[in-house]
């Protein structure tokens, strides 16, 4: 009998999504995009590490990204911090 791993909900992730936007929007744009690129890289090998398929990493990525684009963005324009 096989198996199919599914990712817990993104939801689930707001605590992480949030520190990671905020310490992108304390930084240079270079650290602040190579912050997120660790924590996709991070993600991804976790979810690989679990049995998630790769269709599965590839769209929990970019929902995560997003996702922290978005929060970063709501901080940026709350703090008036538009770059």
């Amino acid at each position: 009998m096989k198996s199919t791993v599914i990712p817990f909900p993104s939801r689930r992730r707001i605590g992480h999504i949030e520190r990671t936007a905020a310490a992108m929007a304390k930084a240079d744009l270079k650290w602040a995009e190579g912050h997120l690129r660790e924590q996709l890289r991070r993600l991804s090998d976790s979810l690989r590490r679990t049995g998630v398929t790769e269709v599965a990493v590839q769209s929990e990525m970019a929902a995560y990204e997003q996702a922290v684009r978005i929060a970063l963005r709501q901080l940026l324009l709350s703090s008036g911090g538009v770059r």
